[in-house]
């Protein structure tokens, strides 16, 4: 493997000379258009660059220009898509108007400084590069080996994928369908006894709940209606998924189920004061934003039934992959490019004019989750203000007594995704009240 790194930063350059060189000959450039001569002169002499990793940034001729010049010349030249070099994007301002940029000129990935190795390796294994070797270079008893080799078994087929029951998909196609009625949906509804009662909880739950009690399953469906009715059984499906046998995992899975709850209740009710119109795939979106962090949780846990699940090193190592792991787990499922990028860009610190609104719902949403107490084990929000966790309901509500409001406030007006949704600090404060006294309840009804 041939790979050709161009970056004007020094530094930059040692530092994926590091990473890369287990895969091959690696040529570092400072400028592009030097890259750019380099590029042509190997292609002539019939050792094509196999790879090369651009920075984005660069005077006299960035990044994107010699990406567009490169893809230029191989079109003239009428090379295959499948034959020509693979681009990967590398940037310390990476965001959503960057990226749609470089997907539009033909980048194959992208990463933002600093680069880690494992974010590195998981783009190259989605390319179609074969990184075996380099994940054998990662000691297997570290942390970070442990996910490698976690990823690299996900590449081989070897780690299931989670199934979805297939009334999702009748469901779906009966909204998809002409003229869908409320007795049809009940027809399918009624076949899964265990959702059917569910979702009569789901009804009556503070998420829900309205004047009456919903007695029977028609009462649930007629409160929530069609688009809600395949949000929620969706959500009950996804519930199932952060399930298993083992205590330990169990018990770590729930943890990750109640800040994806939480983060779905938040994002959902930061969308109804936004009034964006789906505020039912926000609801889903929160639920499974985390879906790369759960399977990696299972797979270890399979794997290696004696490392720790709590144990925060092994954690770091987790938090640092999930996000792009997430992404390619539900591009598999099938899922639609905005769960997909819910996935891969929710945990952005800055985000630009122009990106979804979806997406920085539920990046404010994730990160109020840990405002409020609902933080995966003993992760700690970025408000320097604000504690670990509190391990049962009683802690929580004597730490959340003790924040400082003006405090949270402040943070809250800081994140980027706030700014740029135009939300008032003191409204979302009132979300996070509202939401952080009926998560609990409602959670017990998936």
């Amino acid at each position: 493997m041939k790979i050709l790194i161009v970056d004007d930063e020094k530094i930059s350059r040692k530092i994926l000379i590091k990473k890369m060189e287990v895969l091959g000959e690696c040529v570092a450039m400072d400028n592009s258009r030097k890259a750019l001569v380099e590029f042509e002169k190997a292609a002539k002499q019939g050792a094509p660059f196999d790879l090369i990793s651009l920075d984005i940034s660069m005077p006299d001729m960035d990044g994107k220009q010699m990406l567009q010049s490169i893809r230029k010349k191989e079109l003239a030249q009428k090379i295959p898509r499948e034959d020509r070099v693979k681009v990967l994007m590398v940037t310390s301002r990476m965001n959503m108007s960057n990226i749609k940029a470089c997907i539009n000129l033909g980048c194959n990935g992208y990463l933002s400084k600093p680069v880690s190795k494992y974010q590195l390796l998981q783009n190259l294994g989605k390319m179609g590069f074969d990184i075996t070797e380099a994940l054998m270079e990662t000691d297997k008893d570290t942390h970070a080996g442990v996910v490698a080799k976690i990823i690299q078994k996900f590449y081989k087929g070897k780690i299931a994928l989670p199934v979805f029951p297939g009334i999702i998909k009748e469901i779906q196609e009966l909204l998809q369908g002409d003229s869908p009625s409320m007795e049809d949906l009940a027809k399918i509804v009624e076949k899964e006894i265990v959702i059917s009662s569910k979702l009569i909880s789901v009804a009556n739950s503070p998420l829900y709940k309205g004047f009456d009690k919903a007695n029977s399953l028609n009462d649930a469906l007629l409160r929530l209606g069609m688009k809600a009715t395949q949000g929620v059984i969706s959500a009950l499906a996804a519930r199932n998924l952060f399930n298993s046998k083992s205590k330990s995992l169990k018990d770590v899975l729930e943890k990750l189920w109640m800040h994806s709850f939480a983060t779905a209740c938040l994002g959902k009710e930061i969308g109804l004061a936004l009034a964006l119109e789906n505020t039912e795939n926000i609801f889903l979106m929160g639920i499974i934003h985390d879906i790369g962090k759960m399977l990696l949780l299972k797979a270890i846990a399979d794997i290696y039934p004696d490392k720790s699940l709590e144990d925060p090193e092994l954690q770091v190592a987790i938090h640092e992959i999930h996000t792009t792991f997430g992404a390619v787990l539900l591009k598999k499922m099938r899922f639609s490019k905005d769960f997909v990028q819910i996935a891969e860009f929710h945990h952005w610190n800055t985000y630009s004019k122009g990106t979804e609104p979806e997406l920085m719902v539920i990046n404010l949403a994730d990160q109020l989750a840990h405002l409020i107490g609902f933080g995966f084990l003993d992760e700690e929000s970025q408000n320097p203000a604000i504690g670990k966790d509190a391990n049962d309901e009683s802690q929580q509500e004597q730490k959340s007594a003790r924040k400082n409001r003006e405090e949270m406030v402040s943070f809250i007006s800081s994140l980027s995704s706030c700014k740029q949704l135009g939300l008032d600090p003191d409204k979302v404060m009132e979300i996070c009240d509202k939401v952080s006294s009926m998560v609990r309840e409602t959670a017990r009804a998936f």
